[in-house]
């Protein structure tokens, strides 16, 4: 997603809100398919899914109307993260991004009433710190310590893009706030929703289950397709649109993110389903390293000692929240 948006002067950007509304319609489309594989064989067809989908959307419109909430920050986040992801280096953006797993611990007692063991808490605020070490400005720790910066890569290295280091990490926190609202709220819905009568028919059949989790993702979806064609392609876009076309100045790399974002969107389904939101957080943490490594090549990232510090803290707080019992 950096290189994507960094890699290119500011008038050959794509559009985020373009990219993040076919996310969403791809994750209803891979959705919609699944739904229609896991019908019993001997009534599968298309005009029973319209009959099922119904039912399940429109008549049980209460269950429905419940992800609308959960929808809208999702699609605010999801646009925060393309923002984030041009105004901050991949690595930082990756390590900052981790703050979301201290939302969504800090919702998850909140609103589910969990409970974390003292080893979970000591994590978090292992995570706070390595977190706090990362966003630190280049030297600012070797300073304090009385010792010259220490850089490991070219001094001479430059940034790519337009930045604003300021920019993209209040658009971090934001999303990460939103990040643990909707997760929470998301895997309050999913883990006690009631069964209603549609999958009762359904009841005998195995995969009832997982057809409740993909009916999820399906209302989940269809509320940030219509939401976003609204208030984000088409207010904030609208006229840019028009002018340039929908696609403008889409490339091959723009739809390989786009395709990694569904999937992602779809695995985390999963995730919420099968474990928790604070999980998921942790889950994501190797990812640190991997996009460290790769910055230093595609963007001359300077790996500081600052940044090495909180970046191991970061990946030692994920060891002890997920050691812990």
């Amino acid at each position: 997603m950096r290189y994507t948006r960094a890699s290119v002067p500011a008038d050959k950007l794509y559009l985020a809100s373009t990219a993040v509304f076919i996310s969403e319609l791809l994750k209803t489309l891979v959705c919609l398919l699944v739904v229609y594989r896991l019908l019993p064989s001997q009534t599968r067809s298309i005009p029973n899914l319209i009959t099922f989908l119904y039912c399940e959307l429109i008549i049980n419109w209460k269950e429905t109307i419940k992800l609308a909430f959960p929808a809208i920050l999702y699609l605010i986040q999801n646009n925060l993260q393309y923002v984030a992801a041009t105004n901050l280096d991949a690595a930082t953006f990756q390590v900052t991004y981790q703050f979301k797993i201290l939302t969504t611990a800090f919702f998850s007692v909140v609103m589910l009433n969990r409970r974390l063991s003292n080893t979970k808490w000591a994590a978090l605020g292992v995570l706070t710190i390595g977190i706090a070490l990362v966003v630190l400005p280049k030297g600012a720790l070797q300073s304090w310590m009385g010792y010259e910066p220490l850089i490991v890569s070219d001094t001479n290295a430059t940034s790519i893009g337009n930045q604003s280091n300021s920019k993209g990490l209040v658009s971090v926190c934001i999303a990460c706030i939103l990040s643990g609202i909707a997760g929470v709220y998301f895997e309050k819905i999913v883990k006690s929703a009631q069964r209603n009568t549609s999958l009762d028919m359904l009841e005998k059949q195995k995969n009832t289950e997982q057809i409740q989790l993909w009916i999820r993702n399906i209302q989940l979806s269809i509320f940030s397709v219509l939401l976003g064609c609204i208030f984000v392609v088409a207010l904030q876009d609208g006229p840019a649109i028009l002018q340039d076309g929908f696609f403008q100045n889409y490339s091959y790399l723009t739809w390989i993110v786009i395709f990694i974002q569904a999937g992602g969107g779809l695995i985390v389904g999963f995730v919420v389903r099968y474990a928790d939101n604070i999980l998921k957080g942790f889950a994501t943490s190797i990812s640190i390293i991997l996009s460290s490594v790769i910055s230093i090549f595609l963007f001359n990232f300077e790996v500081t000692l600052s940044f090495s510090m909180g970046a191991l803290l970061v990946i030692y707080a994920t060891y002890m929240y997920g050691s812990s019992t």
